[in-house]
């Protein structure tokens, strides 16, 4: 019987959504461990040293968020959190990325208040997105 308050054939959204989120963070979990295995693998076999290992992992962790991100855009329901993977997944790529250009962890030293200022308005970015992109879906309907 279908009526009002009735969720009609096909299901509910909110359920596929949620799914296709446990799904990708299940991935997402054990592309993580895998990658401390190869991360490991890779120091233990002299590919990388100790003191590279740290900015190493953090790249390979940023890109497993960007990775997620990525896959949540092909989500409807779960388009908008891609900001949310994007910011960890820039912080943990700068993390990385500086001590490999040179200077090593000593790098960080005039650079970590850059990172913190950046994350700031990233979110602020994010939240007039999300404002506008609102306002326009309201516009519209």
């Amino acid at each position: 019987m279908r009526g009002r308050g009735r969720i009609p054939s096909g299901g509910n959204m909110t359920s596929k959504n949620s799914r296709a989120r446990s799904l990708i963070g299940g991935i997402f979990a054990g592309l993580i461990v895998i990658w401390v295995g190869v991360s490991f693998y890779l120091k233990m076999s002299g590919m990388i040293t100790w003191g590279q290992w740290g900015a190493y992992f953090s790249l390979g962790l940023a890109a497993l968020f960007l990775l997620q991100g990525i896959a949540w855009l092909f989500v409807p329901g779960l388009r908008r959190s891609f900001i949310g993977m994007f910011i960890p997944a820039l912080i943990l790529a700068v993390v990385g990325i500086i001590p490999l250009l040179g200077g090593g962890w000593y790098a960080w030293r005039g650079w970590w208040p850059f990172v913190i200022v950046a994350v700031g308005l990233i979110i602020i970015v994010s939240a007039i997105w999300g404002v506008l992109s609102k306002r326009k879906k309201q516009d519209k309907g």
